[in-house]
């Protein structure tokens, strides 16, 4: 995957003369790094991450530890501090190459990855709606952004649009008629919603797999154990899709209160960015789960079988336990933590 374009950071303490220029790229200096398709990656068994490199026709996996140890990598120092970074950003993107730029996420809190300029025209859409959702007391929950912009088609509504853009405008501290500051946090707000609505386009195809499960039980409905594999994964299936689905139902119920989130821009868009950021890292991992899914021909039984078998394998690791992807991903963080805390007092790390 292919990092987008990453800003610059804010400069910070201006006029140092030994203030060092910000890393954005995974510019490594060991000649390990260099080796054919060296990358960072996580298994899809979630465990840590892994170094790999090219071998020919085989693939090399090497643990991060085994890495810094078999080629003598200087705790604290360059190429250690860059292989930490490497294992946050794993959090936003795929895979991590060497020389590939710093997610957005790690320096500024921007995203990494592009959206459609229709993802921001939908965001854009949703806060207008809870704009006249506001002022009228009518409840546009079930309304999608599609069939909203229809509504406000109407000559009606577009007057019920610019009645709550004056009232808002007053609410913010402005004059009636001053849509300056309302239209400002709006762009403000969908330039960050946009991402939220992308990612609910994304996982929109996860409950096709339930189809597909459905397809799979007719026509083998005779194999027992298939059946009874189908049963479990419906069940684990359920608590995957509650749990992006979770996600989704904060970010739309804090957005709610329209004229609270333009009021605290700054913490709206904080929130707005931790809960793009866990979606996202869901995203990562169902990923290849659903591109199996889609391309799978459901009449050769044993393609069928394995990837019964796979898919199980991914949701009751998560599930099964009680244990969540997301609280899977705050253990690891913990736990990488916790080991440079350790690491801290023998190498002095900063």
């Amino acid at each position: 995957m292919t990092n987008g374009d990453v800003a610059h950071g804010p400069d910070t303490a201006s006029g140092e003369a030994d203030q060092q220029p910000q890393t954005t790229h995974f510019n490594f200096v060991a000649k390990v790094f260099r080796a054919p398709g060296a990358r960072f990656y996580k298994p899809e068994n979630f465990d840590e991450p892994v170094f790999v490199v090219d071998l020919g026709d085989m693939r090399g996996e090497v643990r991060l530890a085994h890495l810094r140890k078999q080629f003598a990598i200087e705790p604290g120092g360059h190429d250690d501090v860059l292989m930490d970074t490497a294992v946050k950003a794993l959090n936003y993107v795929e895979d991590i190459r060497p020389g590939d730029r710093i997610p957005n996420e790690i320096i500024d809190g921007s995203a990494s990855w592009s959206v459609s300029a229709r993802h921001k025209v939908l965001a854009k859409i949703r806060l207008e709606g809870q704009l006249i959702a506001w002022i009228s007391g009518k409840d546009f929950g079930s309304m999608t952004a599609e069939q909203f912009e229809q509504f406000l088609a109407a000559k009606e509504n577009k007057a019920a649009l610019r009645n709550a853009f004056n009232k808002a405008a007053v609410e913010l501290g402005s004059a009636t008629g001053d849509h300056t500051a309302v239209l400002l946090r709006i762009e403000l707000l969908a330039r960050e919603l946009c991402f939220i609505e992308a990612l609910r386009e994304a996982f929109s195809v996860v409950p096709s797999i339930a189809v597909r499960l459905k397809q799979i039980a007719d026509n083998f409905g005779g194999d027992i154990r298939m059946m009874d594999t189908i049963t479990r994964v419906r069940g684990l299936m359920r608590k995957g899709i509650q749990e992006y689905s979770g996600i989704f139902a904060a970010v739309d119920h804090q957005s709610d209160e329209i004229i609270v989130a333009m009021r605290e821009i700054d913490g709206q868009i904080s929130m707005i960015r931790e809960r793009r950021d866990g979606l996202r890292f869901l995203q990562i991992k169902w990923n290849p789960l659903v591109e199996a899914w889609k391309d799978v021909d459901l009449g050769q039984g044993n393609r069928v079988s394995d990837l019964l078998g796979r898919t199980y394998r991914f949701l009751a690791t998560r599930f099964d336990t009680s244990k969540s992807l997301m609280k899977a991903r705050r253990e690891a963080e913990d736990a990488q933590r916790q080991a440079q805390e350790k690491a801290e007092p023998r190498t002095q790390r900063s």
